[in-house]
């Protein structure tokens, strides 16, 4: 059986992380194609860490908070509640 990660009502659910997720990714694009203030060594690569260390943590919090959304629709249409 081939089923979706998510359903739509979950991604809709979702949306409220998957927004923040797409503007993190737009300035880490940005910020690695055109950076306004040069590169510094210490400053830039603080700078990215930081962004990248929120995006993983944002992708992770997605997708266990997707799955938990995904277990309680079951459970509630299981006649569960």
């Amino acid at each position: 059986m081939s089923r979706e990660l998510f359903d739509r009502d979950a991604i809709l659910d979702l949306s409220v992380n998957i927004i923040p997720l797409g503007i993190l990714l737009f300035f880490f694009g940005l910020y690695i194609v055109a950076n306004p203030w040069g590169f510094d060594p210490v400053f830039s690569t603080l700078q990215f860490a930081i962004m990248g260390l929120i995006l993983i943590a944002l992708l992770i919090l997605t997708y266990v908070s997707g799955k938990a959304v995904e277990r309680d629709e079951r459970r509630y249409d299981d006649g569960e509640h």
